[in-house]
């Protein structure tokens, strides 16, 4: 699937772009965005194989360059929930370093949640930025229906 219209990354997030890329196997991107995860800011990436965000660790030219990123499968993420336009909960299945998952006392994975709240891009017309506010939880919920799984593998190379 072609990255959709309007979620095209900024020419000012290029270069992340190809880190990202580089560093996860995320396939052929639907959207990209600048976005809050919890309260840090940084970069989302999402296809079908999962999404990808790495934290805004410095400004002009260190933008990026270091700091946090993540990758989860679309396997470990158990529900996502919409909170308002442009905000949603990713309730992710925790795993250990091996891949393997982390079970609670019921048997069921064990969860934590990420916040992510979409971000204006860089110049983005206000009314443009509305407009993908308005779609970027039903995106996310579409992409994540499309390739949730019914059984957990056993191991998953998610880097949360």
């Amino acid at each position: 699937m072609p990255i959709k219209p309007g979620w095209e990354v900024s020419s000012d997030r290029v270069e992340k772009l190809e880190k990202l890329t580089g560093d996860f196997p995320i396939g052929d991107l639907i959207i990209t965005s600048k976005c809050k995860l919890d309260k840090e800011n940084g970069l989302l990436l999402v296809s079908d194989n999962g999404f990808a965000w790495r934290i805004q660790a410095g400004f002009k030219r260190g933008m990026y360059s270091i700091g946090k990123d993540k990758w989860v499968r679309w396997c470990d993420v158990a529900n996502i929930i919409q909170k308002k336009n442009g905000v949603a909960i990713v309730e992710l299945k925790i795993r250990k370093k091996g891949g393997a998952l982390i079970i609670d006392k019921k048997s069921n994975p064990k969860i934590k949640k990420w916040k992510l709240t979409m971000q204006r891009n860089k110049e983005e017309e206000s009314s443009h930025f509305k407009e993908r506010l308005q779609s970027f939880n039903n995106i996310m919920l579409e992409i994540f229906n499309r390739n949730k799984v019914t059984t957990d593998p056993p191991t998953s190379d998610s880097k949360m």
